[in-house]
């Protein structure tokens, strides 16, 4: 097809007024970058923080009452079940002469020695430290408040003996550290105690053991020392050690010499039949899935994807891989005359950002 000829020429006076459209454009332009908003976008965007806060606010109405599922903060696995085994008349409700009790039970209750000097000094002191956990002083120990205390009743212990304890941080830390033996030592007997009822489970004596522990220890050493008196091999199901363990697994170490290029990781549990490696031009992937088997029975699965850019001198149809003891090592040969190549290329660039020639 053939189109009539057009006149595309453009006169001085037209480019001249083009050139002054343009150049009042930018003025414009940078006038609305440096004016401040005008009435009416102050008012919207106003109108939207408002909203987004008063969305917020609700939010925190709606769930500020529930305790926090994290692992560092507390409530942790267990707590719902101890807080209903010291409300021991089943109202809902743990108030401070239930959580005494309880308490108490585990200290007196068939214990294999005889009472210590501490442990009375517990006894004399535990009313003071239940009343200090009642933080609104309505006399009842919600979620919230058990959140803030809970396995940590060997610091509430101290701060009510505060007026008694000794100037130098040594003795202090021992009195702690006996403290919490102290109630260690108890737990441990009430375990033992439910170990040797017949009628009682392995599984039912630790959670037993658990529950009541969980308002004195830290849950780590509550489940070592109710699996030591029940028999029990049961684990902490700790997100945080999940996490670094996946971490660990996700680590590649690498590796140069001569003649080669390598990347090494250790992968627990791998197996050859669930790696892939193969090189998709200039990257080499590797990539898998591990069933790593973990303390209690329990198996700990986790997919692993690295793409790694490989260096422009690997002889890419010789690259080999190995795994053995969980420890996957590929070979990245180098070939001679790209690494010679790549050596001058990279001389020449050191050369021209050093300014020589």
């Amino acid at each position: 097809l053939s189109l009539p000829s057009q006149n595309l020429s453009v006169t001085s006076e037209e480019k001249e007024r083009t050139m002054e459209y343009s150049s009042f454009n930018a003025q414009m332009m940078q006038r609305k970058a440096r004016s401040p908003l005008s009435k009416k976008s102050k008012i919207f965007y106003g109108s939207m923080v408002l909203s987004v806060g008063l969305v917020l606010f609700i939010v925190a109405l709606a769930f500020g009452g529930r305790p926090t599922q994290s692992y560092d903060n507390r409530p942790m696995l267990g707590d719902a079940s101890a807080l209903a085994v010291a409300d021991q008349n089943k109202d809902g409700e743990v108030s401070g002469e239930e959580l005494e009790e309880m308490i108490e039970e585990v200290m007196h209750d068939e214990r294999a020695n005889e009472p210590s000097q501490m442990q009375l000094i517990i006894h004399a002191h535990l009313p003071h430290a239940i009343r200090g956990m009642d933080q609104n002083g309505n006399g009842h120990i919600d979620p919230r408040e058990a959140a803030a205390v809970m396995g940590n009743l060997p610091g509430v212990m101290m701060q009510t003996m505060a007026a008694q304890m000794p100037t130098d941080h040594g003795e202090y830390v021992e009195i702690q550290n006996r403290v919490r033996n102290e109630f260690k030592d108890a737990v441990l007997d009430l375990a033992l105690k439910n170990h040797r009822n017949e009628s009682i489970s392995d599984e039912e004596c630790f959670q037993n053991c658990f529950n009541r522990c969980r308002w004195m220890l830290e849950p780590h050493t509550c489940v070592d020392t109710c699996n030591q008196g029940c028999g029990t091999d049961a684990v902490l199901n700790d997100p945080m050690e999940i996490l670094q363990r996946m971490q660990k697994a996700n680590s590649v170490e690498y590796g140069e010499n001569e003649a080669n290029y390598t990347l090494a990781m250790k992968r627990p549990g791998l197996k050859s039949k669930d790696l892939k490696v193969e090189v998709r031009g200039p990257v080499l992937v590797v990539q898998g899935e591990c069933r790593e088997q973990m303390k209690g029975n329990r198996t700990l699965n986790h997919a692993f994807h690295h793409s790694i850019r490989m260096p422009p001198d690997v002889n890419k149809e010789a690259i080999t891989s190995e795994l053995e003891n969980e420890i996957l090592t590929v070979y990245l040969p180098k070939d001679p005359e790209l690494s010679k190549k790549f050596r001058e290329e990279r001389m020449a660039l050191e050369q021209a950002a050093s300014g020589k020639e």
